[in-house]
């Protein structure tokens, strides 16, 4: 009899191991679910500012690219061009100007407050952006604010012919890419010399 119940009293022993043990595994189990799932989140939040930050740098990059395009353009050309839009006439305009009033040369300009007179200093990073507003996906506001700086007239241009003057400019793009409450901003800078000399 005495060996009949400590075999039945080892084997429950045995039982309430293997639930401790199981429950312990089960504890570890869940905190390290717990520990991956807040890892996971971070990272979805993380590729989610990536992806913003990296849509504020190609709206930038699109200001820049849309600025090059017109700083090989004259005023007459910009005003004739059916395309073409006010801001790209306050470009073009600000360009003529600034390249005939060369005392201006170094500072940076807004290019949509052109006045007759003077033009207004750029404020980088202005907000929201003024110049150029860009389609985005739903709930996404997304634009630029471009600056124009005219830098001179080299005294000997490379790579230019006789009889051609050249201008240096440098054109800023401040771009913002704004949704919900969350504002992602990137500056770009490119330095272009008009006109545009194509290689033969």
């Amino acid at each position: 009899m005495r060996e009949a119940g400590s075999w039945h009293q080892h084997r429950s022993q045995t039982g309430g191991i293997t639930i401790v043990v199981a429950l312990m595994l089960l504890v570890l189990l869940t905190v390290a679910a717990v520990g991956m799932s807040r890892n996971a989140l971070r990272d979805i939040v993380t590729v989610g500012f990536g992806r913003q930050g990296a849509m504020a740098r190609n709206v930038a990059d699109s200001g820049l690219e849309w600025a090059i395009h017109w700083i090989d353009q004259d005023n007459g050309q910009a005003a004739q061009a059916a395309s073409s839009s006010s801001t790209a006439q306050n470009f073009t305009s600000l360009k003529v100007f600034l390249s005939q009033h060369t005392a201006l040369s170094g500072s940076a300009y807004d290019i949509a407050s052109l006045s007759p007179t003077s033009p207004t200093a750029y404020v980088p990073g202005g907000t929201p952006p003024t110049d150029l507003s860009l389609a985005g996906p739903t709930g996404t506001t997304q634009g630029t604010t471009l600056g124009l700086t005219y830098m001179g007239a080299p005294s000997m241009p490379l790579n230019s012919k006789p009889g051609n003057s050249m201008n240096l400019w440098a054109i800023r793009a401040d771009a913002q890419v704004t949704q919900g409450a969350a504002t992602f901003v990137h500056a770009r800078e490119v330095w272009v010399s008009t006109p545009v000399q194509v290689s033969p």
